[in-house]
């Protein structure tokens, strides 16, 4: 059961950390069981250093299921996302939001 709730609690700590705007699911793998194996969030937060804020987010928020954290700030998000052919336009449209 831990391994189930892992990706809450990054998003639960992600958010506790950043009070971001959003965050959105927008890659997991499954095993043939249906567990989730890992997964990729992509976190809009208004944060003054985008670097130390990953590397504050990999040092704190410990999870058994290995994730990747893309982090955007809301001006960046809105530039590119109002262009369709941008990842983070692409994560809008199959992504998840999973917190905001």
């Amino acid at each position: 059961m831990e391994r189930a709730c892992a990706m809450e609690t990054v998003v639960q700590e992600i958010a506790r950390m950043l009070s971001p705007r959003a965050i959105y699911l927008y890659n997991q793998k499954r095993n043939p069981k249906g567990e989730q194996t890992s997964f990729k969030l992509c976190v809009i937060a208004d944060v003054a250093d985008k670097g130390q804020a990953e590397k504050d987010i990999y040092r704190q928020v410990d999870c058994p299921i290995p994730f990747d954290v893309l982090l955007y700030t809301p001006r960046e998000w809105e530039q590119l996302t109002a262009d369709a052919s941008t990842f983070a336009s692409r994560i809008i449209q199959e992504g998840t939001i999973v917190y905001g």
